[in-house]
């Protein structure tokens, strides 16, 4: 007895034809891929000391002092942007206080996590940016300068 399939064997009309609906329909598709291209609201800093020997993160601050910086920046309404282009350039504008706001446009580049956003060099050591997390609203920086690690977060605007 001969069964009968429920398929039959597509023809190359049938392929081309669902190949050219299945590419339609992926172009509506939204790609949920993270990017630092945008423009971002610091909203926080802690800091920290880098052992030399074991590489071991410790707190420069005490949770009260670290309180106290908080409040700080906040009394002096210190107030940082950060808007990163598709262009690889990135624009900073910082406000504070009786301090005259400051605007600097610069190049950048990103390898992996790594954030090179050209700053220059001070006691001939340079500044390194990792990308510690980055999601659709918040961004996580590990900011290395002189074996301190500044941790900075930033919102999405």
């Amino acid at each position: 007895m001969k069964t009968k399939s429920m398929f039959k064997a597509f023809t190359f009309k049938d392929l081309l034809i669902f190949t050219c609906i299945f590419i339609g329909f992926a172009g509506f598709t939204k790609c949920d891929a993270q990017s630092i291209v945008g423009k971002w609201h610091r909203t926080g800093a802690t800091k920290f000391r880098i052992d030399k020997a074991t590489g071991k993160e410790t707190p420069l601050f005490t949770a009260e002092q670290q309180k106290q910086y908080d409040q700080a920046t906040d009394a002096n309404e210190y107030n940082e942007l950060l808007e990163f282009k598709s262009n690889n350039t990135y624009v900073s504008k910082v406000s504070a206080k009786g301090v005259e706001p400051t605007e600097h446009t610069e190049k950048y580049s990103l390898s992996g996590n790594k954030l090179d956003m050209n700053i220059p060099l001070v006691f001939h050591e340079k500044t390194t940016i990792t990308i510690k997390s980055l999601d659709a609203n918040t961004m996580v920086w590990d900011l290395v300068f002189m074996n301190k690690l500044t941790r900075i977060t930033y919102k999405r605007i």
